[in-house]
């Protein structure tokens, strides 16, 4: 196995972590919707009631981390699940959110509010995406980064 074979295999195996977690937190918030007791749920999933309340709870506290975002097309690619193709067309058509720095009146406070775009960011400094597939998207956003920059700055 090569360097390139083995980065790849790490990425891909986590990548398909990633999104167990996030389909065990889906399953748990759809049983729990469905009216499964914890420790029904609990048994299914062969884990302990104190996990699946730990994890519920964090469903209810983020319900946004349910929502489907551009790190999990990216990692669907990465373990197989989509194509390359699959994957720049789900990402290519995305309607992307910005980060910023939020203000407080008139003063920036020390934070980063961080948007979707940012997760693409990540993405392929992690190299996750080809430079051929950022330049892609990078292009493909040019203009409502700009616009987003502009606004800002206002």
């Amino acid at each position: 196995m090569t360097v390139t074979d083995t980065r790849s295999a790490l990425a891909a195996n986590s990548a398909r972590e990633h999104l167990l977690r996030l389909d065990r937190l889906r399953l748990i918030d759809r049983a729990q919707n469905e009216g499964f007791t914890l420790r029904q749920i609990a048994d299914l999933l062969e884990i302990s009631a104190t996990q699946v309340h730990r994890l519920a709870q964090r469903v209810l506290q983020q319900p946004g981390e349910l929502e489907r975002t551009p790190q999990e097309v990216i990692y669907q690619r990465s373990a197989g699940v989509i194509t390359d193709d699959e994957m720049m067309d789900t990402l290519v058509h995305w309607d992307y959110t910005y980060g910023y720095v939020p203000t407080e009146g008139d003063q920036q406070v020390d934070a980063y509010a961080k948007g979707s775009w940012d997760e693409v960011r990540r993405a392929y400094r992690r190299g996750l995406l080809t430079d051929d597939e950022w330049d892609i998207l990078f292009e493909g956003t040019r203009t409502a980064r700009q616009a987003q920059r502009a606004a800002a700055r206002r």
